[in-house]
């Protein structure tokens, strides 16, 4: 009869906690389709919460972990990424999309030859291991044991093309930033004039528009102001043909603390393992700070959440080099801050007869984060920008906003610092 009792009380206990939801069962399918869906929104946080939901599943745990393996790497915690991806099931549907991913994370963390080696153990392309094994025979390095200040070159295109008196490969030459680059791009003949050597990588795109040649070399050395560079990465893109630029990108910035400080025409870099430094870094810094989080997908793909008037929580690439210069009505020459497709821009209301004109002054104002500027000119880009890690971007944002502030890139905690303040 105790027993019986007992039994009865267990019963209408298992009953009450039911009642109460507390037994409810979680449909993983459902969850799984929320989690990427808020994923390709760049809903980077709550994704990753449901992720770990996602982990205790037998049948979606897989799943869970390949975002969570996709969060930790686009916030550049890359060891925490590969270990997450190791207990990803072999027989995962996805399992191969993970490839680049995994090699991009070994180069960041610069294990070259395991990203080697990872490329050959899943048969990646051979363009890409003739890649990797360069990498390996000539490892990237920079040196800066100081706080470096380097000012812009004087010159026209100084205002939308910011400049740096530099070395390469003991030549001088004037080196042009440019954000949506890796380490450093130039015409093939400027890359043989200056000693590189090339090799055929494959073909790819010029400013996500022009289907073109890229070739694949090192410079042996490449100084900018205090920071010496060896065995620099060199990808030579043959639509630049005739073009004496150099530029450097994202990967070269990435090594430092990194400021460039349009309204006073410098660049501030600091090592990123010296916090006395960086102390010194900030101090140069205006106190009204803004910090917008931001993403990096790829080898270098910078992105930030942005706005177009009320459509808000929108994904932008982050691309200081969009160089396309018109005049305005008064016949001013202005730079284009922003482009996407014309699919975008009809969803956002803008006119077709604009859009198919490729360059019009936008009715709405363009944000990031919570800066927010008016009376901007857009163009029009052929194919649309991403996905980055599967990420949707809706755009690509550049100088013409960017200039108007002091804007650092702190790598280590993924955020940007944006101040404006009068010139020095």
């Amino acid at each position: 009869m105790r027993y019986f009792s007992v039994r009865f009380y267990l019963l209408i206990l298992f009953c009450t906690v039911s009642i109460l939801g507390g037994c409810k069962s979680v449909d993983y399918s459902v969850l799984k389709t929320k989690a990427w869906e808020a994923w390709e929104n760049g809903e980077i946080d709550h994704s990753g919460e449901l992720a770990k939901k996602l982990t205790k599943s037998k049948s979606e745990a897989s799943s869970g972990f390949h975002l969570l393996f996709l969060k930790e790497f686009l916030e550049g915690k890359y060891e925490e990424a590969l270990l997450t991806y190791e207990k990803i099931d072999t027989e995962y549907p996805e399992y191969g999309e993970l490839d680049e991913t995994v090699v991009n994370a070994y180069l960041h963390l610069r294990r070259y030859e395991e990203a080697e080696q990872f490329a050959v153990s899943r048969n990646m392309e051979e363009r890409n291991i003739k890649h990797l094994k360069l990498l390996k025979e000539y490892p990237f390095k920079a040196e800066l044991d100081t706080l470096a200040v380097i000012p812009f070159t004087k010159g026209p295109l100084g205002e939308y093309f910011p400049g740096f008196e530099a070395e390469l490969n003991g030549e001088k030459i004037v080196a042009n930033v440019d954000t949506g680059g890796t380490f450093l791009h130039m015409a093939p003949d400027r890359a043989e004039e200056l000693g590189i050597e090339l090799t055929f990588l494959g073909q790819g795109r010029a400013a996500g528009e022009l289907k073109t040649d890229l070739l694949l070399g090192i410079a042996k050395s490449f100084r900018l102001g205090d920071v010496d560079f060896e065995n620099v990465p060199v990808v030579a893109v043959a639509a630049l043909k005739g073009q004496n630029f150099v530029i450097f990108g994202t990967n070269v910035l990435q090594r430092f603390l990194s400021t460039l400080d349009y309204p006073n025409d410098r660049l501030i870099l600091s090592p990123r393992d010296d916090a006395q430094l960086q102390k010194e870094h900030l101090v140069m810094l205006p106190t009204d700070r803004v910090e917008i989080p931001f993403y990096m997908g790829g080898n270098h793909y910078m992105f930030a959440r942005g706005a177009l008037g009320d459509y808000t929580e929108l994904n932008f690439f982050i691309d200081s080099g969009l160089v396309l210069i018109r005049g305005d009505e008064d016949g001013n020459p202005r730079q284009a801050a922003f482009t996407t497709d014309s699919g975008n821009y009809e969803r956002w209301g803008y006119d077709s007869e604009e859009i198919e004109s490729k360059w019009f002054k936008s009715h709405l104002p363009l944000s990031l984060g919570p800066l927010t500027q008016e009376g901007h000119y857009f163009t029009t880009s052929q194919k649309p920008f991403g996905p980055y890690e599967g990420v949707k971007i809706h755009g690509l944002l550049s100088h013409a906003f960017l200039k108007k502030y002091s804007w650092t890139i702190d790598f280590t905690m993924r955020k940007y610092i944006f101040s404006s303040h009068p010139k020095e």
